[in-house]
């Protein structure tokens, strides 16, 4: 399972294909070429035909009521599923919503779970200040709008590689004490509903995702996690939605 999300942008792969589509198409080719790849791992010398019969990986599909169910289908099916993003990337290379650099970057994902030191970076990239202005107006943030972490805490057994949030604390013995959970930002970020640019605006300004955040190139997670901050920094510049879905 994965979080996915998409930068909304109009472009003419939207024009022609309609967004679910799309994205599923997307989700779909990154998961034939994790397959295609340990596939060819395990057995260097199968050639083509092998592969594309031999080879299966499980799908989400959506059938028509609308319930989604996991289903076994072979790498070539899933190759004739994808065909038509051949045609549909022909604009990405220099789109400015493109977060990744590759065809469709404006689509991403949070693989699951969600490794623990991915929380912890996020919560590090707070403000150390208690006194600072940015971080007492994402507290009042949270609390006004009721962001309390539950949500995410009922998925963390599937979800996350903590079994804990991670917690971020300010103040001590001559001062209030302040504390931001990992689940509260992640609620706040990934686990409600799309995002809208003036909410993407919002987010830039109390997480600071203007500047350019370091990231340990050891950790798939964090990477992913930090495409995703760059993707809503550049929903509310670019003045597009954002879909989230958890």
């Amino acid at each position: 399972m994965a979080i996915d999300f998409a930068l909304q942008k109009p472009c003419a792969a939207r024009r022609h294909t309609p967004e679910v589509k799309l994205r599923s198409m997307v989700r779909h080719a990154d998961i034939a070429a994790v397959a295609i790849a340990q596939f060819r791992e395990k057995f260097p010398h199968a050639d083509n035909e092998t592969l594309t019969t031999k080879c299966t990986v499980e799908i989400a599909v959506k059938r028509p009521d609308g319930t989604v169910i996991q289903t076994q289908v072979t790498v070539g099916r899933l190759q004739d599923m994808i065909a038509p993003l051949q045609e549909l990337d022909g604009e990405c290379k220099g789109c400015p919503a493109n977060v990744s650099g590759r065809s469709f970057g404006c689509i991403g994902k949070l693989d699951t779970p969600i490794r623990k030191e991915a929380e912890e970076w996020l919560l590090a990239r707070l403000p150390d200040d208690a006194k600072d202005a940015t971080l007492a107006q994402l507290v009042r943030h949270l609390a006004d709008l009721g962001i309390d972490g539950a949500p995410v805490e009922v998925l963390r057994s599937r979800l996350f590689e903590r079994k804990e949030a991670a917690v971020r604390k300010w103040g001590g013995w001559f001062g209030a004490r302040v504390q931001i959970t990992s689940s509260q930002l992640l609620q706040m970020l990934a686990f409600s509903e799309d995002i809208a640019p003036e909410q993407a605006r919002l987010y830039t300004r109390l997480l600071g995702l203007a500047k350019p955040a370091s990231e340990p190139r050891t950790s798939e997670s964090v990477q992913q996690l930090n495409a995703l901050l760059r993707a809503i920094h550049l929903a509310g510049r670019l003045d597009v939605r954002m879909a989230v879905e958890a």
